[in-house]
């Protein structure tokens, strides 16, 4: 493996699943093992010798790389046992879950037993789990173990450098089931995203003696379907900050909310604004 990289064949299936992560997130190839190192807060060499296989991974690691990543948990630790299970669909209430399960034997419709059993999906390597009704005469196993795990909370960046504000917004978003993450400056985002992945973004239009604009094609490049929403004060009609407001709201497809706001009005509009979950298999 290479040392600055992380590239290279992995000893290890753990190893090859971090990389698959770090391919989904786009990670640059030499930047792969310090992002590693400050996901999962080790050492270079530390991280270095999880990936060659000199030293094991344990669960606490697996489980902030995971959440840093905003990756399902179980994927990964999966890799850390021998029998991985199957990736599933869990069709219930007109809801599909995505979860791994654990196949028994093949069942005929006349002896099933259970609420639920497994079908082939679509793909060779993709099962569903639905109700003895509506399996019906399709061939399926019965399920000796299934597991599934709620998806991530979205993760949301503040820039604000109201530490009263930012505080605020943080609190309310997270009692929505946000993941929300203030930052005072721009430059501490933007040292964020070289590591971490954000859903959304709100941002204070003026920080400090300047604005954040030239903040917004770092955003923009590294969550390119995210929103975005920009907060300021009253702005002068006509002025040319109400120009260059106009114009980066367009050029960032960027929403405007002016303070003071309800706290409930920015939820939603990032609530509208988030890009649909991957589906499962």
């Amino acid at each position: 493996m290479d040392q600055d990289s992380g590239s290279g064949e992995p000893r290890l299936p753990i190893s090859k699943a971090i990389l698959a992560v770090l391919d989904r997130h786009a990670v640059p190839e030499r930047q792969r093992l310090a992002t590693l190192q400050a996901a999962v807060e080790m050492s270079y060499q530390q991280v270095r010798r999880r990936m060659t296989g000199e030293s094991p991974w344990n669960v606490d690691e697996i489980k902030r790389l995971a959440s840093h990543f905003g990756e399902p948990l179980f994927g990964l630790l999966a890799t850390l046992v021998d029998d991985v299970g199957h990736q599933a669909t869990l069709h219930l209430g007109g809801v599909a879950l995505p979860c791994s399960i654990w196949l028994g034997q093949v069942a005929p419709p006349k002896t099933r037993i259970g609420p639920l059993v497994a079908v082939a999906g679509e793909s060779a390597d993709h099962w569903n789990v639905v109700t003895l009704a509506e399996a019906g005469e399709r061939q399926a196993h019965e399920i000796k173990r299934l597991i599934f795990e709620a998806a991530p909370p979205r993760r949301v960046a503040i820039v604000d450098d109201d530490d009263d504000l930012a505080a605020s917004i943080v609190q309310f978003l997270r009692e929505k089931g946000l993941d929300a993450i203030s930052y005072r400056t721009g430059e501490h985002l933007l040292a964020a995203l070289e590591t971490s992945r954000f859903d959304g973004f709100i941002l204070d239009w003026m920080l400090g003696e300047g604005n954040i604009r030239d903040l917004l094609p770092a955003v923009r490049t590294r969550s390119p379907g995210a929103p975005i929403i920009i907060l300021t004060g009253q702005i002068k009609a006509g002025g040319a900050q109400e120009d260059e407001l106009e114009s980066t709201l367009a050029a960032y497809r960027a929403q405007l909310y002016e303070k003071p706001t309800r706290m409930l009005s920015l939820f939603t509009a990032l609530d509208l604004g988030f890009e649909p979950a991957p589906r499962a298999g």
